[in-house]
């Protein structure tokens, strides 16, 4: 009974998602809009003919036709694979009644917007930052078309790198697969679009004080997130924490609650920290700050992704040299940095694991059982090298965000941001 019922559903929602709320809103103004702009029953060509109220108004409608279908399937309808299976199924039936409807004869939009509420309802982090990037990518270059075909394939980048992230309903493959199928259909769609986009003809939207308005904040945004997280990580933070976990081990009388282990207190031998007890503040700072490398490198390959995006998107559009290649090598540099410590974090992490294990061999072992001291010290010199890289890395980024940011100060944003 359960399997009919999800079958009407789908049904329902392939005809709920063929209405044509484009063509509708149109037709109650008086215009017919298979024959104006595009032809297209889509919010960016109603935005076109109508004005930017009414476009929104029908972006509005189509994505709740995605949203609704989705959000029945998960909540009402189940089926042997689970709800999930049921919300996927129904939002694709919805999604497919907007692109091929039958009142239409199966000639329908682009699937843009009843796309994007079905994945706020399967995958809401992933489609909120898809949204972000729909909108610095259209304040960017003024193109809705390459907004919507940028945003789509973050999407589906998010929603494969959750997959091997986490479990459960946000991580399970037929949804990675269901993002990837929508995503391929919206950049079929906007063929037309992308062969406008490279011969530079594409449509743009109409310049206004709120695009021009919106990409500056953005800008400003994502800069000062990305400069202010490097600078509290890097000279307050990682410091701030070391040294206060030393002092705090250290003093005469520690806390009742910051026990100095016997064994930490003994002589330290040649090449480990003397005193001993540095070995038990560097393991607590350590257990502090390695949560916090899991968001601070995502945050920071965000900021550096918006800053890219927004700077230099025209460069699809527009002349490379007014841009600026000073800034885009050095926000470059500096997002390549971050992606590399980030790659480190796990070579990075398991190296202090390592050391500590065979410090502990070391320290708890009796006189006639301790291992060699030279296989410690081998262990510590792996950390401190690849610690050491990942130091200067994370350096050579921030100077490379400096730079960046002077060089838009003082020459590349008098080419860049005016003519936007």
């Amino acid at each position: 009974m359960d399997v009919v019922f999800l079958l009407f559903g789908i049904l329902a929602a392939y005809l709920f998602g063929a209405v044509p709320f484009g063509l509708l809103v149109a037709r109650i103004k008086g215009v017919d809009l298979l024959r104006q702009g595009s032809g297209n029953i889509g919010a960016t060509n109603v935005g076109r003919v109508m004005g930017r109220r009414y476009g929104l108004i029908v972006f509005l409608l189509d994505l709740l036709k995605g949203a609704i279908s989705s959000w029945v399937g998960l909540r009402f309808l189940s089926n042997p694979f689970g709800s999930e299976t049921s919300g996927i199924l129904m939002g694709a039936s919805a999604f497919v009644g907007h692109l091929f409807p039958i009142y239409l004869g199966f000639k329908g939009g682009k699937g843009v917007a009843t796309g994007a509420g079905v994945m706020a309802v399967l995958v809401p982090t992933p489609f909120l930052f898809a949204i972000l990037t729909w909108l610095a990518a259209v304040a960017s270059t003024r193109m809705v078309s390459f907004g919507s075909l940028v945003s789509t394939l973050v999407l589906v980048v998010l929603q494969g790198s959750v997959l091997f992230l986490h479990s459960g309903r946000a991580g399970n493959w037929e949804l990675f697969f269901f993002t990837l199928l929508c995503g391929g259909f919206v950049w079929i769609k906007h063929i037309s679009n992308i062969k406008r986009i490279c011969n530079g003809t594409e449509n743009l939207v109409q310049d206004s004080l709120l695009w021009r308005g919106l990409e500056k904040s953005m800008l400003q945004l994502a800069l000062g997130l990305w400069i202010g997280s490097y600078a509290f990580f890097t000279f307050v933070v990682g410091p701030g924490v070391f040294n206060w976990f030393e002092k705090a081990v250290l003093q005469e009388n520690p806390p009742y609650w910051l026990v100095v282990p016997e064994v930490l207190k003994q002589k330290a031998p040649e090449g480990m920290p003397n005193p001993l007890a540095k070995e038990q503040a560097s393991r607590l700072a350590g257990l502090v700050v390695t949560p916090i490398f899991k968001i601070y490198y995502p945050m920071q390959a965000c900021c550096a992704f918006f800053v890219l995006l927004l700077l230099h998107g025209k460069v699809f559009v527009k002349d490379f040299r007014k841009v600026g290649k000073s800034s885009t090598i050095l926000f470059f540099v500096a997002a390549i940095m971050i992606l590399a410590n980030w790659f480190l974090l796990g070579p990075t992490e398991k190296a202090r694991l390592k050391r500590a294990n065979s410090t502990d061999g070391y320290v708890l072992a009796s006189a006639e059982n301790k291992p060699k001291l030279e296989t410690i010290l081998s262990d510590r010199k792996e950390f401190a090298k690849i610690h050491g890289i990942s130091l200067i890395i994370n350096l050579v980024a921030g100077l490379a965000l400096l730079g960046g940011v002077v060089s838009i100060s003082f020459h590349d944003s008098r080419k860049a941001i005016p003519d936007s």
